[in-house]
């Protein structure tokens, strides 16, 4: 008998991270599919007005670049163009908003449904616990939009350089916003989800609380320009701040614009001014982890 025991397949430990990992992707897999079907829905917008393109591009060639500009017809440059914004305010900040409040109210249910409790008795330590889940929510959500982003990317880069978009404000807005910090500002938003779920402990509050904090701490961070402490060649381009919006700030859909900053950024800027304010998005939202996680041992200490 104790040659087929030792025979026998052992099961995987609980505090491991693979079977915990499994365990969430289980529990969350109607919210995943939920997410799956927003996210098709923003990639087949922005494919099908990216196509559209060939009628701005066979519009200007009939009427001219003034015209197809400053003119109005059906697909010129400000009906493009507004299409365009429409694409970008889908992914600009509302997916963020989406994960802190996903985040957030499944943390805040893991308390007070006790389910945590459970975790104490499989030998798995709390930190572990919460830690895997918000890993692998995050991991859903950064999978669902950098496709998105890469889409939205091809389209308007597609434009900028046929010259179809409108001048101004909305070119830069279209072409500046959105990147690799559009996946840091989902970062942030399952970070601060995380905190509030883990401070309040209660499913409303935290519906409310969860994007809130998201939007202030990005406000901040847009406000205090420290970004450009990083990018060092922008911070030579600006001077002064908008004279009308919040405390400076202006909104493209939900986010938080510095609009003096943006207007200033010109196509090589792009990556710097990207790569920069990844770096203090993701550096922000390891903070609030890490609080959130200092919290979770003193409420089980």
């Amino acid at each position: 008998m104790s040659a087929a025991i030792a025979a026998a397949p052992k099961s995987a430990r609980p505090g491991r991270l693979r079977p915990l990992a499994g365990i969430a992707l289980r529990q969350y897999w109607i919210v995943g599919a939920f997410l799956l079907l927003l996210a098709l829905r923003i990639g087949v917008q922005t494919v099908y007005h990216y196509y559209g393109w060939a009628d701005a591009i066979a519009l200007r060639n009939h009427v001219g670049s003034e015209a197809y500009h400053f003119g109005r017809y059906a697909d010129d440059a400000h009906a493009m163009t507004a299409k365009l914004m429409d694409d970008g305010a889908m992914l600009a900040f509302q997916p963020a908003l989406f994960a802190a409040l996903v985040t957030g109210v499944l943390t805040a249910r893991e308390w007070e449904t006790r389910r945590v409790v459970l975790a104490l008795t499989q030998s798995v330590t709390p930190r572990r616990w919460f830690g895997v889940r918000w890993a692998t929510l995050a991991a859903i959500l950064v999978v669902l939009t950098v496709p998105l982003v890469a889409l939205y990317r091809m389209s308007v880069v597609h434009a900028f350089h046929l010259d179809l978009l409108t001048y101004g404000a909305e070119r830069q807005n279209a072409y500046y916003t959105i990147g690799p910090v559009t996946v840091a500002y989902v970062l942030l938003g399952v970070a601060a989800g995380a905190l509030t779920g883990t401070f309040l402990r209660r499913l409303w509050p935290t519906l409310l609380a969860a994007p809130l904090l998201t939007w202030l701490v990005a406000a901040l961070l847009v406000r205090s320009r420290a970004m450009l402490l990083l990018d060092l060649p922008v911070l030579s381009k600006v001077d002064g701040y908008h004279p009308g919006g919040v405390f400076g700030l202006m909104f493209y859909d939900t986010l938080p614009q510095d609009a003096f900053l943006t207007n200033a950024l010109d196509t090589g800027d792009y990556w710097p001014f990207q790569i920069a304010s990844s770096a203090l998005v993701l550096a922000v939202a390891a903070l609030l982890i890490l609080v959130a996680f200092r919290v979770i041992r003193r409420r089980t200490a």
